[in-house]
């Protein structure tokens, strides 16, 4: 991987709003723009081939007739723009409408560049569908999710780190945000067909998890993301990557856990289905796209066996691993210096219930003598994937017992 193209593409600025006069000036035609997204999330987590289309029917579900029915999973995702209100009194409409148009579609190609499909827009709110019957076919329907949670995360922290700031110089103020719904639901929970009639039909989604995905995204905090807990038990997510929403009554501080309101089921019982923030300045961090190039970098490919050859990369965060398949991981230091005694070492940590059931979470450390070739250390671990979850290889260079080099983090899903 051409890791300095990508680090490189990463520091363009995101050319999301213009300076007064130019929004007052520019076209409201715009329809060839990009934003750069696509350029960076395809390189930096490794995807390939085409985008999928928006809007409209998604093409897993092309040609269904009026009257059919078809299972088929969903992740779910809804996104709004909240504060925006004040944008009517500081500027004209005309203006008002740029902004907006501009950040739904920032989202639309980031929604775009994780394989993600964008249903519908409704007023200053994006519906997406993350789903592949390619995915479905490979056993891999977590992707899906993975996809969805990989572009809210980067989706809020462009908006906190360029549109905000920017926004801030026209004279709108830190109010304006977004907020993040999304959920899981699986094949025999979700039935796609046709509403409406005649000819203003649409294939579209029905499911609790869908309904849910739009509830978690009205109680989202702003630049925030909440998940069900459908969604959280496909990934292995635990407190680790999740926190309990609170909200202040009175002078107390109180846990919202459940959907709200708490639904009844049939039998007129409270279903008490989770809800959870994700963490996502934190999850933000493990993925490829805040990667730092310095002198050292870690790499890692997926294998069979230890003793195969593999062209498959992995990019952190990127997609699931499998279990029983294994993972070659290898560190690289850039150094001119000549170390006697130099090594790398590999520590590994585990969230998830399953890791969480064994001693120490299974967590170890082992180190890898270096090598020195062209101007760099080298060395190679193997780990084995065992534990549903995402978990963390710290890896770090030293001399002897002298630490060199600070830790960096490169983080995996491993799965079913």
């Amino acid at each position: 991987m051409d890791s300095m193209v990508g680090a490189e593409n990463s520091r363009k600025p995101y050319n999301f709003v213009k300076s007064t006069a130019g929004l007052e000036s520019m076209q409201l035609s715009a329809e060839n723009q990009s934003y750069g997204v696509k350029e960076i999330v395809r390189h930096k987590f490794g995807k390939h081939g085409k985008l999928m289309s928006s809007f409209g029917c998604h093409p897993d579900f092309d040609g269904m007739e009026e009257g059919e029915l078809r299972n088929g999973y969903s992740v779910t995702l809804f996104m709004d723009i909240i504060g925006s209100t004040k944008l009517g009194v500081i500027f004209s409409p005309e203006t008002v409408f740029k902004i907006k148009n501009d950040i739904i579609r920032c989202a639309i190609e980031t929604v775009n560049s994780f394989d993600g499909h964008v249903h519908r827009i409704m007023g200053d709110a994006v519906m997406a569908f993350f789903r592949s019957d390619v995915y479905k076919q490979n056993g891999r329907v977590a992707d899906s999710a993975i996809d969805a949670i990989n572009c809210a995360t980067f989706l809020i922290q462009m908006f906190k780190d360029v549109v905000i700031p920017k926004l801030n110089e026209l004279g709108v103020d830190e109010n304006l945000g977004i907020r993040i719904g999304i959920d899981y639901g699986a094949d025999e929970q979700v039935v796609w067909g046709k509403y409406g009639y005649m000819d203003s039909q649409e294939v579209t989604a029905t499911s609790f998890f869908v309904d849910v995905a739009a509830k978690l995204q009205q109680k989202a905090p702003k630049n925030s993301i909440m998940i069900g807990d459908s969604l959280a038990k496909l990934l292995g997510f635990d407190e680790n990557q999740l926190s309990v929403k609170t909200k202040l009554k009175g002078n107390e501080v109180i846990d919202v856990k459940y959907i709200t309101p708490n639904y009844r089921d049939a039998s007129g019982k409270p279903i008490n289905y989770k809800q959870f923030v994700l963490n996502n300045e934190l999850y933000c961090k493990l993925l490829p796209t805040s990667e730092e190039i310095g002198e050292l970098n870690v790499r890692a490919s997926l294998k069979a066996n230890k003793d195969d050859v593999s062209d498959d990369e992995y990019y952190p965060c990127s997609r699931i691993i499998k279990k029983g398949m294994g993972i070659s991981f290898k560190g690289y230091f850039y150094s001119q210096v000549a170390y006697s005694n130099p090594r790398f070492r590999f520590r590994v940590v585990n969230t998830g219930v399953e890791a969480s059931e064994t001693e120490n979470n299974g967590n170890h450390e082992e180190y890898e003598d270096a090598k020195y070739s062209e101007g760099r250390y080298f060395a190679k671990h193997w780990e084995d994937t065992s534990y549903k979850g995402l978990h963390h290889m710290y890896v770090s260079f030293w001399d002897g017992e002298r630490l060199i080099g600070n830790e960096k983090c490169f983080s995996v899903f491993i799965n079913e």
